[in-house]
């Protein structure tokens, strides 16, 4: 059985008591001095250990010493009644205050004695029945260390303000008996009687009212004087501040920062461990109660930093900080309850039961995005832009509305790193570098184009690094109207084919080409030149254009086709008179 528990005034006065207890008792037993020393002659000494005494017997010489106290503290309340009969009147208050405090300690001591003899504290029963919440009572203890912290602080201060008043009063009340003073001074002095002699006494009384306040505005001033020259200035007051806290409380303070962030990163760490070594993690796919724990994990690492926090600020017994941690935590929930609906609505991503789902599409910024995983801090990820990953708190995902990925393939970007694209103001060129901020594209001659990606997106880009097309338009002059939807396309188309073999080396990457007979034109047959090629002859768009224009005069040539040009008709702009004449165009010269 554990001794019971007591106060440690209690347990203070029953060790003192107890001590004196055997010490009389001690004192008793002795013989002399004599027999001990022939008791030590007579006897060999034999150190021996004294054996711990049992709870029972602790117990016990506790109870006797605190009834040992009971009767003193009787007696002595008997003596003191006694003695108050035949007292004067001017003793009595002094001895029935001492009555007082007597049977204060009798009442505390007889308390005692049960919380020893039954193991329980009375104070325990009491307050079970007696004892009512107020709560203007506990926050006043709450906030009595607070405030006393803070006129502590400013002490100095109000210590001189206190003083500046105080003169402000006593020279306003010296005012006032010159004044009265002088208002008696016009008081004729020769009068009699009785008036003469009450005038006498009011001038009397007024004289001394205006000594003592001559007086007390001398020590005062003295004492302002004092306290306004020992005052520190503002940078030491700050600095003593400073160190001050830093000695009482600041290692407190130093303390509870750390075990706050050492709890809250444990307790993240160990959650993602754990989620790292989940067989859920290899399936790839959190299940609704999986995804519930991983919520509560988080929540529960903010709440258990918190709780460490406050039990380092109660072992230490700072109850300032305590306090003022409190007050931190109630306007902390008092300001996150009209934040509620918010709350809720980010639990429902978090969940996977929002607008915006895991494993889904998602726009964002007006790029794509993949949803990786949600979190407090979700993962987005778009594989095909350089550092295409974003990390974005679930509150900006609150607005977005995310859909399924198409079995099919999605694109993602309409390009990737090395493509050569085609813009409309821009021109073509390669792509060096895209990030979710930029494109950076590299102009045939070295130059760089840098486009906001959204800006580059919103362009349209022609991919040329897949397969590209290119069209031509030739015409050839009427004379040869006879072959022209029969012989002449197909020679061209030969002569064509054969001229791009030797440019582009492998054949299979001409994909296709023909000669079309287009239209008739005002003044030629026109043709359409289709080619389509593999990509990775896009660097050479613009030769391949010049190339097949080439091929086609070449071919004129080669067959005597007469390339022809605009004729011009001039029309009189004046009514009445004749009608001009169509010229001919000057001669041309023969193309070799």
């Amino acid at each position: 059985m554990r001794p019971p528990l007591v106060t440690v005034k209690t347990a203070i006065l029953t060790a003192c008591l107890f001590f004196l207890f055997h010490c009389s008792a001690t004192a008793q037993t002795q013989t002399g001095p004599v027999a001990t020393e022939l008791e030590a002659v007579a006897l060999p000494v034999k150190e021996t250990v004294p054996e711990e005494p049992s709870d029972a017997e602790k117990s016990v010489d506790a109870l006797t010493s605190v009834l040992e106290s009971i009767k003193t503290n009787q007696n002595r309340i008997k003596e003191l009644n006694n003695a108050l009969a035949n007292a004067p009147e001017v003793e009595k208050e002094a001895i029935n205050k001492q009555i007082r405090d007597l049977t204060a300690v009798k009442t505390e001591l007889k308390s005692d004695f049960e919380a020893i003899a039954t193991g329980i504290d009375t104070a325990e029963y009491d307050q079970s029945t007696e004892e009512t919440f107020v709560l203007g009572d506990e926050l006043d203890s709450i906030l009595e260390p607070i405030i006393a912290e803070l006129k502590d602080l400013t002490e100095k201060p109000r210590e001189i303000e206190a003083l500046r008043s105080d003169l402000a009063s006593w020279q306003k009340r010296l005012t006032t008996t010159e004044t009265a003073l002088v208002n008696l001074s016009d008081i004729p002095s020769d009068t009699e009687g009785e008036l003469r002699t009450h005038l006498a006494e009011t001038r009397q009384k007024w004289t001394e009212r205006k000594n003592q306040a001559e007086n007390r505005i001398q020590a005062i001033s003295y004492q302002l004087e004092q306290a306004e020259r020992n005052k520190p200035s503002f940078l030491a007051t700050i600095s003593e501040g400073f160190r001050g806290f830093f000695r009482s409380r600041g290692q407190n303070f130093l303390l509870c920062f750390v075990v706050f962030f050492l709890t809250y990163f444990l307790f993240r760490f160990l959650h993602q461990r754990l989620d790292r070594l989940a067989p859920w993690r290899r399936k790839g796919k959190r299940p609704f109660y999986i995804r519930l724990i991983d919520v509560g994990l988080n929540v529960f690492s903010l709440i258990g930093a918190v709780i460490a926090s406050l039990i380092v600020l109660y072992a230490t017994g700072d109850w300032v900080l305590m306090g003022l941690a409190i007050i931190i935590l109630v306007g902390v929930i008092l300001a996150a309850k009209n934040s509620l609906p918010k709350f809720y609505d980010h639990a429902r991503i978090l969940l996977n039961l929002g607008e915006v789902r895991e494993g889904e599409r998602v726009i964002v910024n007006g790029l794509p995005w993949r949803v990786e995983r949600l979190s407090f801090y979700s993962i987005l990820i778009n594989d095909h832009l350089r550092g295409g990953l974003l990390r974005l708190p679930v509150r900006a995902l609150a607005d977005h509305i995310s859909r399924p990925i198409s079995e099919e393939g999605e694109l993602w970007f309409p390009c990737h790193e090395g493509d050569w694209v085609e813009l409309p103001d821009e021109g073509r060129g390669r792509v060096i570098a895209q990030t979710p901020e930029y494109v950076q594209l590299v102009k045939l001659g070295g130059a760089k184009i840098t486009i906001p990606t959204t800006d580059f997106l919103a362009k349209a880009p022609k991919n040329l690094s897949q397969n590209f097309r290119i069209k031509s338009t030739f015409g050839i002059d009427y004379k040869h109207q006879a072959d022209c939807t029969g012989k002449i396309p197909e020679i061209l188309w030969a002569y064509i084919t054969k001229g791009i073999y030797t440019i582009i080396e492998d054949r299979d990457s001409l994909l296709s080409l023909r000669v079309e007979f287009a239209s008739a034109g005002a003044s030629s047959l026109d043709y359409e030149i289709i080619a389509d090629f593999d990509g990775i002859h896009a660097p050479r768009y613009e030769a391949l254009t010049r190339a097949m224009q080439r091929l086609a005069v070449e071919c004129c040539n080669e067959n005597g086709w007469e390339i022809p040009f605009t004729q011009i008709t001039l029309h009189n702009a004046y009514p009445g008179d004749e009608e001009p004449e169509e010229t001919a165009p000057p001669p041309r010269p023969k193309l070799p």
